[in-house]
């Protein structure tokens, strides 16, 4: 425990005051005994594992349910007096479904037990998977009922050595997390990031591996749940007083936090944002050193209009805090204008182009890096970590809460932008903001706001293409253009945002994409 420094001129006196009361005061009593480690635990695991081929190798997918307790001293909010069931130690029981995907056991140099990656569902849906795969998944999206195409995309796993897992977590689709204690789901996260680096009771039912490391990654929703579960301090293994996850990843996280437990501060408990919710900075989440991960926060462009992305972007960070903002719209082409124009009634149900750019070849990019800093801890791997990149910014718009969603008392900011192009200064170069096709613009499709779970418009980006003449006026011909794009994809691997094999796939998307748009 710290003890708090007291000012020169006050310690006579206070000295003074102690040795009376020492005179006159019995000897304490002796230490009260430590405190029992939580019970919180995984206790059984029902699962089935099927062949899967990933990258041209042999690969397992185990899936099943995890059952577990959760101790009634866990800081979750309502799980006290809530008429919850519980068990004869008086832990709530619950029972969640898991995945696992990892390689057969035993291939040769094989360095995917080194490191997992936990994945935190958004909406039930695997989005981190989605993106790094490179795969589409319909129907069924769950870790039991979900079906992956044989070779799971483009491999990436396997490509890296790492592993992959994800639980649900979200009430209303894991069945064990009550609405009155959406804490819980927390304890679940976090009690399978202990069981698979080892450092919990093992349960009964098939053993799962352990790995050395693990990253715990959200997109979205997802990502406030990431900073939400550092900021409660749920990534503190109780029983060792270290991080459970070595490192965080939130996509789209900027501060954001969900009202799931103690940061609700007593308001309805929900799995979404509340609509005045102020973000956390960096000193708020991270207040634990001894636990505390390596954060990395990534901002899309699209998250200045609609989730207040400049209060972190402006805080201040420590040496183990990493920023990027990333000139793509938070939820690219992921949805269909039928959808987006029609059943959401984004842009008052009149269907515009939206901003094609896409982020997938950074957030592969980006993992790796943080996978290859986990997995050789202590040894100055941060430096491969790219520095961080934040947007040149000016005061927000005022008065337009369609296209601005505004936070009462905080003075926000946006993006400055490229008089010509439209496209946001600073931050990662994308070389698709380098060598636009178009102009994002309106920065975030309207209304823009948080309002529940379903007010999202504000995820994508409108987009006005450039004409044929515009195109042969900046590039002269499609040659031209590639030239210039192949030459912003080399800057962008020297400055150690892309990784030079996911180049090749990009030229080839931008020489079409040019084609297509003259």
């Amino acid at each position: 425990m710290s003890v708090p420094r007291i000012p020169s001129r006050r310690r006579g006196a206070l000295t003074a005051c102690v040795l009376a009361l020492l005179a006159v005061v019995p000897a304490a009593p002796a230490l009260a005994a430590p405190r029992a480690p939580l019970a919180s635990a995984i206790t059984a695991i029902d699962a089935t594992s099927t062949p899967l081929t990933v990258g041209g190798r042999p690969w397992t997918r185990t899936t099943g349910v995890v059952t577990g307790v959760v101790d009634p001293r866990e800081q979750v909010a309502g799980l006290a007096g809530s008429g919850l069931p519980r068990d004869a130690q008086g832990n709530y029981r619950y029972t969640s479904e898991f995945e696992l995907l990892a390689p057969v056991e035993g291939q040769t140099g094989d360095r995917a037990r080194d490191v997992v990656l936990v994945e935190v569902e958004n909406r039930g849906r695997p989005a981190v998977l989605l993106s790094l795969q490179q795969f589409a998944l319909t129907g069924d999206t769950s870790p039991v009922g979900s079906v992956y195409p044989d070779g799971l995309g483009n491999g990436w796993l396997a490509g890296q050595d790492v592993s992959y897992a994800r639980v649900q977590w979200e009430t209303g689709i894991a069945a064990g997390v009550p609405a009155t204690a959406q804490g819980v789901g927390e304890v679940v996260v976090r009690d399978l990031g202990r069981l698979l680096e080892g450092t919990a009771p093992r349960p009964a039912g098939p053993a799962l591996p352990t790995y050395r490391s693990s990253v715990l990654a959200g997109i979205s929703q997802s990502a406030w749940f990431v900073d939400t579960f550092v900021a409660e301090g749920f990534n503190v293994d109780d029983r060792t007083g270290r991080g459970v996850y070595d490192a965080a990843v939130a996509v789209s996280g900027a501060g954001n936090w969900l009202a799931v437990n103690q940061l609700a501060d007593g308001a309805p408990q929900q799995p979404y944002v509340l609509e005045n919710g102020v973000p956390l900075t960096y000193d708020q989440i991270l207040t634990r050193r001894r636990s505390d991960p390596l954060f990395v926060d990534v901002a899309a462009s699209t998250d200045y209009a609609r989730l207040r992305a400049s209060v972190t972007a402006t805080a201040p960070r420590g040496r183990d805090v990493f920023r990027y903002d990333w000139p793509a719209p938070h939820a690219g082409l992921s949805f269909d204008d039928a959808t987006v124009f029609g059943a959401l009634r984004c842009n008052g149900g009149v269907v515009v182009p939206r901003n094609p750019t896409t982020y997938n070849p950074y957030l592969r990019s980006l993992l790796a890096d943080v996978a290859q800093v986990v997995r050789h801890p202590g040894q100055g791997d941060r430096r491969l970590l790219p520095e961080p990149a934040v947007f040149a910014l000016q005061p927000a718009p005022a008065g337009d809460r369609q296209s601005f969603n505004a936070l009462p008392g905080v003075a926000l900011q946006v993006p400055v932008v490229d008089p010509v192009t439209a496209q946001p200064v600073g931050g990662v170069r994308f070389p698709d903001a380098v060598v636009p096709l178009g102009r994002p613009v309106p920065l975030a499709l309207a209304p823009v706001g948080t309002r529940s779970i379903t007010d999202v418009c504000g995820n994508w980006g409108g987009w006005q293409p450039f004409t044929a003449a515009e195109l042969a006026a900046r590039h002269g011909s499609v040659e031209g253009f590639v030239a210039e794009y192949a030459a912003a994809v080399d800057a962008s691997v020297r400055a150690g945002h892309l990784d030079a094999a996911e180049g090749p796939a990009m030229i080839a998307a931008a020489r079409a994409a040019y084609l297509a748009a003259r």
